[in-house]
């Protein structure tokens, strides 16, 4: 069909014209190179033997009986079975108008007779060359159409998996507000990509005892959203066991160290807040500070970090902080998606950012602490999206 498929095979040339010595010569002369040459006397000869396939080139007279040069180059490039086949066109014709005739019905090129033996075979070998080129480029586009085919496949799949992960992480997380007898929490969270790497959940045990918990994963994507799945089984299992926060880290530290892999890390602040006795009480690993406002005079204090992130070492003993709570104080937990969320000048919004803002409405509802921290925290960037996954919480302790 067309073009000979097979790049190893020796290439057959059709040779037509309807002057014996000519074809001969000319036969001879591609033989001797090592070319197949088959001839035909006239058009319709040379339609025929087109028409069978495994032709590679045609070497083409334009002046025929029965059918002229013109009409069979016409004929051939109209068939989608002949329509590829190179046609050098070889005649007395040199006027220019006829030469760009030919060109213009498909011709591949046109030499002029009588014709240059050495001539002949260059443009030959040429025009062979072109098909050869044109023959690795429609493999290589066929084969880059089957890979593009199987990425989109692939993509397909993964954005379906990782849409169900979405589903499922959403399952595990509790509703962003939550009302307890002496405490209101409120949390907002932004994922950086399409599954989040930072963690929060709250639960009140049998005792009346308040557990929340905020943490971020090291790193980004699933394997850092599987993890931060995992710590959802570590805080329900072990906060229900009237461990103090200090004892609940040290465990949860000690089962991290013996299955995250390298590199893998969490830092967290865990809290117990006692209604009865108005008593907070937490462990910060490594997270970045926590601050609680005081309504009497509005002062805020920071709670850093003394401890190493969790999954570092082990055994490893966390310090433990306890405030005595009033009504109206409140705390606001982050992570530090906030805080590195950075402008054009590469300056971070930083933890004095959001002391700000607690400033300016840590009077107001816990609502509105939470939406006009994040909006100041986008007006600062840059730009709005921030890079890394964003969770904000705000405690707030009634009467």
């Amino acid at each position: 069909m067309g073009v000979s498929s097979n790049p190893r095979a020796t290439p057959r040339i059709l040779v037509v014209d309807d002057e014996p010595v000519f074809v001969h010569q000319t036969t001879e002369c591609l033989r001797a190179e090592g070319y197949d040459v088959v001839a035909a006397r006239n058009g319709r000869e040379a339609i025929a033997i087109a028409d069978k396939g495994g032709i590679d080139l045609i070497l083409l007279d334009v002046i025929m009986p029965v059918l002229n040069g013109v009409e069979v180059t016409k004929i051939l490039k109209r068939n989608t079975l002949t329509s590829e086949i190179p046609i050098i066109v070889i005649s007395t014709m040199t006027e220019y108008k006829d030469r760009v005739e030919f060109f213009r019905i498909g011709a591949s090129d046109y030499m002029p007779k009588p014709i240059d033996n050495g001539e002949l075979l260059a443009r030959v070998s040429l025009q062979l060359q072109l098909v050869k080129l044109r023959g690795e480029v429609e493999e290589a586009n066929r084969a880059l159409q089957q890979k593009n085919r199987m990425l989109e496949q692939n993509i397909a799949r993964i954005e379906h998996d990782l849409s169900v992960a979405r589903s499922l992480q959403r399952a595990i997380y509790p509703a962003p507000e939550a009302e307890f007898p002496g405490l209101s929490l409120h949390f907002w969270h932004e994922s950086s990509e399409n599954l989040r790497s930072d963690y929060f959940d709250y639960l009140q045990d049998e005792s009346g005892t308040i557990h929340v918990i905020i943490a971020d994963v090291s790193g980004h994507g699933i394997a850092s959203a599987l993890l931060a799945a995992q710590f959802k089984v570590l805080f329900v299992g072990l906060a229900r066991q009237g461990l103090a926060p200090r004892e609940f880290m040290e465990q949860v530290n000690q089962l991290l160290v013996s299955f995250l892999t390298e590199g893998y890390y969490f830092t967290a602040i865990y809290l117990q807040y006692h209604p009865a006795r108005r008593q907070l009480s937490l462990v910060n690993a490594g997270h970045v500070p926590l601050l609680y406002r005081e309504r009497a005079g509005g002062r805020i204090r920071q709670v850093e970090s003394t401890n190493s992130p969790l999954g570092f070492f082990a055994p490893e003993k966390y310090a433990e902080v306890q405030i005595p709570v009033a009504p109206g104080d409140l705390v606001m937990l982050l992570t530090d998606g906030l805080t590195e969320h950075s402008n054009a000048a590469g300056a971070m919004f930083d933890i004095e950012g959001v002391i700000a803002c607690l400033k300016e409405h840590g009077a107001g509802s816990p609502r509105e602490l939470l939406h006009h921290t994040i909006r100041r925290a986008k007006e600062f960037g840059a730009t709005p999206v921030f890079s890394d996954d964003l969770t904000l919480g705000v405690m707030a302790f009634t009467g």
